[in-house]
């Protein structure tokens, strides 16, 4: 068993940064790709969608919960690129777009989203990081070493509804910045299942808030692991375009590089990459075994140097990266 997750030397090394000129030019604002990464998300959802509807039978049931699922956290990733205004000069397009195509339908908004998001890239790795709180409120599930066996039968148990606790405290902790934003909020919602029960196509709204604290929390579960675990900043990881598609879409596994430079769109963080000197990216499968290899470090430890945490009062080295 290491002492640390992972090797400080190759993890640390000093980081250029991107010129004033680059970084106008990656950060523009478009919502071409934006629009057309929704919509390919929302076909496949409505596909599956579709066949449990026509040809209902526990086979397809089931492969529509993990299809659904999984595009509802490509749909969250999107919705969380329109967080940082990555679409639109206009804040009332840039948000209303990010409502209506991703946040409204996982049951979040934008400016709720937004404040707890930003809390986060403010504070990442302290003990006022929002996700460390609510990894120390689900504590074990997130203490290290996390071996594979064990990520995946808590993957498994979200999908039976393990993580509705979970879905309950990032809905609580998201609330929108004013009371009044709650009414297009409902009226969205009772609008789609009204539609959906005069249609009568009820299995289709069954499905979806079924996955949301099924299918969906396993997929975020998941992704949450190759973010910030075992490490006081962030990961930087390559993956496969199938292992992208699975539990990091939209380029969500360059989450280093947005921690960087959050205003750079997803879709633009591959150049941002190729320009940037940073931590070696490590493959998937090197961090799997640097996560199951590490000492214990209780969930929701912060880690950062500098911080007051309960690594320290552990005897945690301060930083794990």
């Amino acid at each position: 068993m290491t002492a640390y997750a992972f090797n400080s030397d190759l993890r640390e090394p000093k980081t250029e940064r991107l010129a004033t000129s680059t970084l106008r030019e990656l950060g523009a604002r478009t919502m071409l790709p934006w629009l057309a990464d929704a919509a390919i998300d929302w076909l496949v959802i409505g596909a599956a969608l579709a066949t449990v509807q026509f040809w209902p039978n526990p086979v397809t049931l089931f492969a529509a919960i993990l299809v659904v699922g999984n595009r509802q956290h490509a749909l969250a990733i999107l919705g969380h690129d329109g967080t940082h205004y990555t679409l639109s000069r206009r804040g009332w397009l840039n948000d209303l777009l990010t409502n209506l195509f991703c946040f409204w339908p996982l049951g979040l908004t934008v400016s709720g989203y937004r404040a707890l998001h930003y809390t986060h890239h403010k504070h990442t790795g302290t003990e006022n990081d929002p996700e460390l709180g609510h990894k120390r409120l689900r504590a074990p599930q997130w203490d290290l070493p996390g071996r594979l066996p064990t990520v995946l039968r808590y993957a498994l148990a979200d999908l039976v509804g393990y993580s509705l606790a979970d879905y309950v405290i990032v809905v609580r902790f998201a609330k929108p910045e004013r009371r009044v934003e709650y009414l297009p909020f409902a009226l969205y919602h009772l609008a789609s299942l009204s539609l959906l029960l005069v249609l009568g196509l009820w299995p289709v709204a069954l499905v979806w808030y079924l996955c949301l604290v099924t299918s969906f929390m396993m997929f975020f579960r998941l992704r949450l692991w190759l973010e910030h675990q075992g490490t006081g900043d962030t990961q930087r990881l390559v993956l496969t375009p199938i292992q992208g598609m699975l539990i990091a879409p939209h380029n969500a596994w360059h989450h280093w590089e947005h921690h960087q430079y959050p205003t750079i769109p997803y879709h633009r963080l591959p150049e941002a990459r190729r320009l940037l000197a940073g931590p070696a990216a490590l493959p998937l499968q090197d961090l799997i075994r640097s996560l199951a290899s590490t000492q214990a470090i209780p969930s929701g430890a912060a880690l950062k140097r500098g911080a007051r945490t309960v690594a320290a009062q552990e005897g945690v080295p301060s930083r794990v990266a």
